[in-house]
């Protein structure tokens, strides 16, 4: 179950069904996040939100310029977990069961489970009703 909530963050295989609020401008983080990239995430390769993941997972021990900087991202991303952690727990088992040979990402787990929609458990299925699929492409 854990690979099934991993292999979803990582590849996307979930979307977040609900809008988010835009976070700071990049640019701004960069620049007051600087000296804590480089102290924490210098090994990080940038592109694919790494960086501010690994401010995220740092957030306690960043200085408090960059903690302002981040704050509103941070957030987000307690937002987008929180979310991430409703759609486990209500389809983990489902996924499990209808989904385990489907390779994750592109929302090709999401459409699995709306595909099994009148077998899966009423929880997920609530939840995925919720989430939107990708566009095609």
């Amino acid at each position: 179950m854990r690979a099934f909530l991993a292999a979803a963050l990582a590849a996307g295989a979930l979307s977040v069904p609900f809008a988010l609020p835009a976070p700071a401008s990049a640019q701004s983080v960069l620049e007051a996040c600087a000296e804590d990239i480089a102290t924490y995430c210098a090994s990080v390769e940038p592109g694919h939100g790494r960086i501010a993941a690994c401010l995220y997972a740092h957030e306690t021990t960043i200085s408090e310029g960059c903690d302002a900087a981040t704050g509103e991202t941070s957030d987000i991303l307690d937002t987008f977990f929180a979310r991430l952690r409703e759609v486990y727990e209500a389809c983990g088992p489902d996924a499990a069961r209808f989904c385990s040979d489907v390779e994750t990402g592109g929302g090709r787990v999401l459409a699995c489970l709306k595909e099994n929609e009148s077998e899966i458990d009423s929880a997920c299925a609530a939840v995925i009703d919720r989430a939107p699929l990708p566009a095609d492409g």
